[in-house]
């Protein structure tokens, strides 16, 4: 079998292949790897020289001095240690460069150490307004449900965008499922109940809190909207699989992590009326457009970082889209809402920018929260879904299979999208008998990357089901349904915190966390810990690696040639995958781009061309969405307080003044964010948050360290059937933990593409002296001994064990391992 990461010919370098255009577009140092290593070579040749040059000045000059009477000691009590050894048994160092690090930077890392982790979330905001009566509660919901009504009126008389246009492709792709809608209809209630109590009483009160600077009405009193009862019986719950919606994952508090619940503040929100308003300024005034502040801050230019590849961003989204999915306002049966239209001016739910996004039911008056559609732990469900009944459509309900679609060249696919109107599918394309796909999550389709991931991932699951038949050929369909299910979520786990933070944290953070898994170590779960996914994490922090991705990425067509493909075709377009050779070529594209350098700039590919449909060729210029002032706009629609908040929230040096804002983020950006902002604490948290330089060996800047390692923390102390813990009925034996430990994406891939036999260890950092290009043989080494069930007995139904046990679709006795 053929490398498929050493397709491209080292004779012909991709850089004699571009196109012209403007320089900002390619990230420097894109092309061949052999034309990489050319480069870097001389670059290092030319470095070396100026070194020399250098040392043998500073020497002269020390002399010099020395020889004058002026040497002082040098204090070198403020250097850090240039390398340090981890610990948990990683075999791995780290070189930190105190000199790459300013003042600043290296005092708010010393500050996150500090930290009591994971962080407390701020109490909810205490209501301003007068105690309501029971009357004007009464009225104030007969006011929200009116409002409910003449909303579905209005959708019923608003167009959809045009099939194929980035609205409706955007639309499309982060659709609410129809449980998330009948859930948003209760929020809607709910927010429009408090706003109609807010107005009867605007002359006498304010929703402000001089105090933290914020627009918030505060918390009110529970209401009843008639809805089911939230609470959950867990009793009756296995205790060996997880639910498919994350309930009863905490036995003692059910609904932590669940899905179709409102995501965790960490900080209380600031809405322009105090209740479901975009954020305003502090003055009252408005904040400056989303898309002037992307184009003012966030411009084009960027240099690519060759440490890493383009498959850590596509790990980042597949991760996003397994804990986080915000359902959003939709018309009449989901249909999309074309906010341009006359006919929606007059529409609650439309803003300049996006559509809002829809609110969360929280049983009580007060301000407006999201819903978040997908559970919070890291359990696959971008895989198999977050219900129920999206599990069942996914199954193929025989020897714990999930459902493919089979190819006449004998490949599996993704079980195919036959609606026309999913945002995705081409006329064209479908005529040549080629569709877009169907999976746990709608976004699979979002770019050709990511699809290729929920591919790897969906052959992987019927991979381990055929493994674990092998060694139990008596197990149930739903017995190797669940198991399988049950370890891929843990590998997933495991690559999370062994591959990707490493990368996004840096080592000395996650050591200091605890993130890094050990081979033994103690069991770290804590119920009293929610790892519910806040609010900031999913609408700003987790969005940090939109900016790593380039314009263009490689990709081998053939053994000979490396093109280039702009970022935006591979946009809703996975009709590659239907070539033989289609999900290799997609990951080669992955492990071969390089990624672009940390900072706050993104590519013109994604601020002006996202979600442009790449089969309809228009003239210029570009007509798409920019991901930036969606992102921007995004932050201002949950009510995320602004970026000075969230400094002090993480104990880090103010950004309250101009001049403390430009010690953080240097002039220049400060320059610019004082022609559109006001005041600082108007300045948005994503924008100011990716001005910040990155820390030590991480990928981000403090605040961003902290944001991200507060949820990472969660997750993993909060989930009670995180892979390594050693207590109770879930837990999987010491032998089992140590197959799962010997999982890399690198194995993964290599033992589900179709043509893959060599490539580096670690996929997510780019392929050299310490991280070769091995064969597959020596990286899918999975067993499945440990998970072999060798003696059984009888024991009957009624037992507590058996209960335990056994799976509610059993009756009568039951099967059970000896332990």
């Amino acid at each position: 079998m053929k490398n498929f990461f050493t397709m491209a010919s080292e004779t012909t370098p991709l850089t004699t292949d571009i196109p012209p255009g403007p320089s900002y577009v390619y990230p420097r140092g894109f092309g061949t790897r052999a034309r990489q290593r050319q480069i870097r070579q001389f670059q290092c040749c030319i470095c070396a020289t100026f070194l020399v040059i250098f040392i043998v000045a500073l020497v002269i000059t020390i002399s010099y001095t020395l020889s004058a009477g002026g040497g002082d000691p040098v204090d070198n009590s403020t250097n850090i240690p240039s390398t340090f050894a981890l610990e948990n048994n990683t075999e791995s160092a780290l070189n930190v460069s105190a000199g790459a690090l300013n003042a600043t930077t290296l005092e708010a890392f010393q500050v996150l150490l500090l930290l009591n982790w994971p962080l407390e979330d701020e109490s909810p905001d205490n209501w301003t307004l007068p105690e309501p009566t029971q009357k004007e509660v009464n009225d104030a919901v007969s006011a929200g449900k009116k409002a409910l009504g003449d909303k579905e009126i209005l959708e019923e008389g608003i167009p959809s965008p045009s099939t194929g246009t980035p609205s409706f492709r955007h639309q499309k792709a982060i659709a609410s499922t129809p449980e998330a809608r009948v859930m948003t209809k209760r929020g809607f209630v709910e927010n429009q109940a408090t706003r109609d109590f807010l107005q009867r009483h605007r002359n006498t009160t304010r929703p402000r809190r001089n105090s933290a600077r914020r627009h918030s009405i505060g918390q009110g009193i529970p209401i009843n909207l008639g809805q089911p009862p939230l609470h959950r019986n867990c009793s009756r719950v296995s205790s060996i699989y997880r639910t498919a919606n994350g309930t009863c994952n905490n036995k003692e508090n059910p609904h932590f992590g669940e899905s179709l619940t409102p995501f965790r503040r960490v900080l209380n929100p600031d809405y322009g009326d105090g209740v479901q308003e975009p954020r305003i300024s502090n003055d009252g005034t408005k904040l400056p457009s989303a898309r002037k502040v992307s184009l003012e801050m966030h411009r084009p230019e960027f240099e690519s970082d060759p440490k890493f590849t383009v498959m850590m961003a596509v790990w980042g989204q597949f991760l996003d889209h397994d804990i986080t999915a915000t359902a959003i306002n939709q018309g009449q049966n989901g249909q999309p809402i074309d906010c341009c239209s006359e006919e929606a001016q007059n529409y609650p739910e439309c803003f300049p920018v996006p559509i809002e996004k829809a609110p969360a039911p929280t049983g009580r008056l007060g301000p407006r929260q999201q819903l978040n559609q997908a559970t919070a732990f890291i359990d696959g469900s971008a895989v198999y879904g977050s219900t129920d009944s999206r599990t069942k459509i996914l199954r193929e309900n025989e020897r714990g299979r999930l459902r493919m679609f089979h190819t006449p060249d004998n490949r599996t696919l993704l079980p195919l999208s036959t609606d026309p109107a999913d945002g995705c599918n081409d006329a064209v394309q479908n005529a040549a008998g080629k569709y877009c796909f169907d999976t746990g999550d709608p976004r699979a389709n979002e770019n050709l990357l990511l699809t290729s991931m929920h591919l790897i991932w969906a052959r992987h699951h019927n991979h381990l089901a055929e493994g674990l038949s092998a060694v139990n050929p008596n197990w149930t369909d739903e017995k190797l349904f669940q198991e399988a299910r049950k370890i891929l979520g843990a590998q997933i786990q495991h690559i999370t915190y062994t591959e990707f933070l490493p990368i996004l944290l840096g080592w000395e953070l996650c050591i200091h966390l605890k993130l890094i898994p050990g081979n033994e170590t103690t069991d770290t779960y804590n119920p009293e810990v929610d790892p519910t996914v806040a609010n900031s994490f999913a609408a700003a922090a987790f969005r940090f690696s939109h900016n790593l991705l380039p314009g263009l990425m490689n990709a081998s067509r053939d053994d000979n040639t490396t093109e280039s493909i702009h970022l935006h075709e591979m946009l809703f377009n996975p009709f590659s995958l239907w070539h033989p050779r289609g999900v290799d070529e997609a990951i080669s594209s992955a492990v071969d781009t390089s990624l672009s350098r940390p900072d706050a700039r993104f590519t013109t590919e994604l601020t002006e061309r996202l979600f442009e449909n790449p089969t309809e060729r228009k003239p210029q210029p570009p007509c798409g969405l920019d991901l930036v002032s969606l992102n921007i706009q995004r932050g201002r629609d949950h009510g995320l307080p602004g970026y000075p908040e969230w400094r002090r929230k993480c104990g880090l040096s103010g950004a309250d003044t101009w001049q403390e804002m430009r010690e953080i983020v240097g002039s220049d950006a400060t320059k610019r964010l004082q022609k559109l902002y006001q005041r600082p604490d108007d300045v948005d948290v994503y924008t100011g948050a990716l001005l910040e330089s990155p820390v030590n060996d991480s990928l981000v800047g403090p605040l961003l360290l902290c944001m991200l390692g507060d949820q990472f923390v969660r997750l993993k102390e909060g989930d009670a059937f995180w892979y390594e813990r050693t207590h109770g009925f879930q837990r999987f034996s010491p032998a089992q933990r140590q197959e799962i430990r010997k999982t890399t994406l690198a194995g993964v891939i290599c033992a589900n593409a179709d043509a893959v036999d060599r490539t580096q260890k670690e996929v997510m950092r780019s392929s050299s002296d310490e991280n070769p290009i091995v064969d597959c043989e020596s990286l899918d080494t999975f067993d499945f001994t440990p998970w072999k069930e060798k003696r059984f007995h009888t024991v009957k139904a009624d037992s507590v064990q058996s209960k335990i046990m056994a799976h509610p679709s059993r009756t009568g006795n039951v099967t059970k391992p000896l332990v």
